[in-house]
């Protein structure tokens, strides 16, 4: 379920990964990064980077590994062990499971958490388009087949650069805002099933250039704020 759940708070990144990602400060053996949440989507989620293999900054390898938890709406918190290997090819992230040699299509992609989100930005204006992601739910139907449900991402628009305060210090960063939609759907958890409720949402991403990263990303679900912060990087 948590997967599930911490795909839904934070998809919504562009496919391409910005260029220059492996050069990020997260990314060597050892780096971490965590995200934290506040309001009515409650997140955490800790990652390690080891493995780390580069080439440049557009050609890099890593395994990410970590542990993500997720409250929405009062539903029940729920956590998730992560374990993924992180392929950068001429700035296209792509993620496995760790062992596996196919795409984890369906589940938690590591691209959904910003960390690797947006083209190069080339000012207030711009417009990047949308993305749509099927995501598998809980386990398999009594009925047969997977439970899954679609996350329909819009088209963005890059605003006025600002500064905003990080936990690296303050930045200048560009919001990039959209929509975020999900259907409702029905999925079973250790034999209960329960109704998934669909979400509309408005979100910005605050994409910090000299971090190479998304540092904040706000969500209004109806006029109830979240946000999700990454709150440390080593």
């Amino acid at each position: 379920m948590a997967r599930w759940m911490l795909a839904l708070a934070l998809a919504g990144v562009a496919p391409l990964a910005q260029a220059g990602v492996c050069d990020a400060r997260f990314m060597h053996d050892g780096g971490q990064v965590q995200l934290t949440g506040s309001g009515n989507v409650s997140l955490g989620a800790d990652l390690q980077f080891d493995e780390v293999r580069r080439q440049n900054g557009d050609n890099c390898r890593a395994r990410v590994r970590g542990q993500a938890s997720f409250a929405y709406a009062g539903l029940p918190p729920a956590k998730s062990r992560l374990d993924y290997l992180m392929t950068v090819k001429n700035g296209q992230a792509s993620f496995v499971r760790y062992g596996s040699t196919s795409p984890a299509e369906g589940e938690f992609d590591l691209r959904m958490l910003g960390l690797f989100a947006y083209d190069k930005i080339q000012g207030q204006g711009q417009r990047l388009p949308g993305a749509s992601y099927r995501l598998n739910i809980g386990k398999e139907s009594p009925l047969g087949g997977q439970p899954s449900t679609t996350i329909r991402i819009g088209e963005k628009t890059v605003g006025a650069r600002q500064k905003i305060a990080t936990a690296l210090g303050e930045q200048s960063c560009w919001p990039l805002r959209y929509t975020r939609d999900s259907d409702p759907t029905m999925a079973t958890f250790k034999g209960l099933t329960l109704p998934i409720p669909g979400m509309n949402t408005r979100v910005t991403d605050w994409y910090c250039p000299a971090l190479d990263m998304v540092m904040k990303q706000e969500i209004d679900l109806s006029g109830s704020k979240s946000v999700v912060e990454i709150t440390q990087v080593k």
